[in-house]
């Protein structure tokens, strides 16, 4: 009797566990060990050696998520996979702890290696590919750096969790020197996005109130959230025994504390409340739109087709961004003094900010942008090319856009232009134009 009573408050038990809802997955910050850039085989300067360990240890500092163990060796390519075979091989009853490790050039103390292996992830940069330049045609220095950055995960055994690829160029017209550091500058926003692009690099966190289209999620700046970053909100469910995960909504960060963020809903599914778990979904922080805009002065060519690019990382009401329009009308090809072909191709360059407001999925923001227009004289007898500033210019505008997905949104745009011509007013018949704008596009996400 009392086994049968025993038996039924674990059936009991096990039911009631079973029907309350999953806990919500909360990320944690984690150890890791990052090794000093290997460069074995590539003629670096030691300036440019030094200032690419500090970018990417800067990175993974900034990142927030990580608590960074700094080792000074450097591994070649090949070092690699000589470390992961010994890591595999410490896990081994029967492994002979050595007083000191060799890895190509470089060596390990017993010591740094078991500091090594008590770390969670071990991160070994290697350069793959240098190469620093004098470009004769266009007297110019041109720098091109590509690194492979590994990712072994100590604790699962040394297996690889990821190897992620950087690429990044840069040029200066009087110093090679600078060339390299406009090349080392790029490298942490793109290392940013490839660590944060790792599953198991993710955060993960939850709601912790709920407060109209407002909620308050648990992490901040010490975790490495910043303003316009979006979390996927994650609905769960078991079937037939297995984990069915979802995305069931969207929310943006508006506003980042030390250990609580403010969101905002764009889209849910699901009824939120407290321990709705969220996951980070990983963008490299900008938003490109392509549209079409129609203006009032028909003389002057009425259809600018553009490119705009916004900074959303980091941003969350007002946004900075820069663009590049062609009028077409004022594309032409004519003769220059009666014998010389020339072609004119123009281009309208805008720098300028928007002022955002989310209702959802639906969203407004007026802007404000101050351009200069060049023209792109060609001559196809010599192929070429001179530029020269044509335009001084503003746009104002109103934006309505529709978020149609988490990574793409459709607008319409309603606004003034106003271009001013500066020079060429004679020789190429240049002249001012204005007018109503009127156009459309599609936003996508990065």
């Amino acid at each position: 009797m009392k086994l049968s009573k025993s038996i039924l408050h674990i059936v009991f038990l096990w039911v009631l566990l079973a029907s309350l809802p999953a806990q919500p997955e909360i990320s944690q910050k984690q150890d890791i060990a990052i090794f000093s850039l290997g460069y074995y085989g590539w003629n670096i300067p030691y300036q440019a050696l030094g200032s690419i360990d500090g970018e990417i240890q800067k990175v993974f500092s900034d990142l927030g998520r990580f608590t960074i163990l700094g080792v000074t060796q450097r591994f070649s390519s090949s070092d690699i996979n000589s470390f992961i075979e010994t890591v595999k091989r410490s896990k081994q009853s029967d492994f002979v702890m050595p007083e000191k490790f060799q890895f190509g050039e470089s060596f390990l103390t017993e010591g740094e290696f078991n500091r090594l292996i008590g770390a969670f992830i071990v991160v070994v940069p290697v350069v793959v590919e240098f190469n620093s330049y004098f470009d004769i045609k266009n007297l110019r220095y041109h720098t091109k750096i590509k690194t492979n950055i590994t990712f072994i995960d100590i604790a699962s055994g040394g297996s690889v969790l990821a190897i992620k690829t950087v690429e990044s160029s840069g040029s200066n017209d009087r110093n090679q020197y600078e060339s390299i550091h406009s090349a080392i500058s790029s490298i942490p926003a793109q290392l940013q996005y490839e660590v944060r692009s790792i599953p198991q690099f993710q955060i993960n966190t939850r709601i912790l109130s709920v407060r109209g289209s407002t909620v308050k999620l648990q992490m901040g700046s010490d975790m490495g959230i910043r303003k316009g970053d979006e979390y996927a909100i994650i609905e769960s469910a078991k079937v037939e025994g297995f984990d069915d995960l979802r995305e069931s909504g969207l929310i943006v960060v508006k506003d980042v504390g030390r250990e609580i963020s403010t969101g905002e809903v764009l889209y849910k599914f699901i009824k939120l409340s407290k321990d709705t778990q969220l996951r980070e979904i990983p963008r490299l922080g900008s938003e490109v739109d392509l549209y079409l805009h129609s203006i009032g002065d028909s003389s002057a060519g009425s259809l600018l087709p553009g490119l705009r690019a916004t900074a959303s990382r980091g941003f969350y009401a007002f946004r900075p961004f820069v663009a590049a329009q062609v009028p077409l009308g004022l594309i032409k090809g004519f003769l220059a003094f009666g014998i010389i072909p020339l072609e004119i191709f123009p281009v309208n360059v805008l720098i300028g900010g928007e002022y955002l407001v989310n209702m959802g999925r639906l969203s407004c923001a007026p802007s404000a942008a101050f351009g200069l227009s060049y023209f792109s004289i060609t001559t196809p007898i010599s192929s070429s090319d001179t530029d020269f500033l044509s335009h001084v210019g503003i746009q104002t505008a109103l934006r309505i856009a529709y978020l149609f997905g988490r990574n793409a949104r459709v607008f319409i745009d309603l606004g003034y232009e106003n271009w001013i011509a500066v020079a060429g007013e004679s020789t190429f018949g240049n002249r001012s134009y204005s007018g109503i704008i009127l156009g459309a596009g599609v936003t996508f996400k990065f």
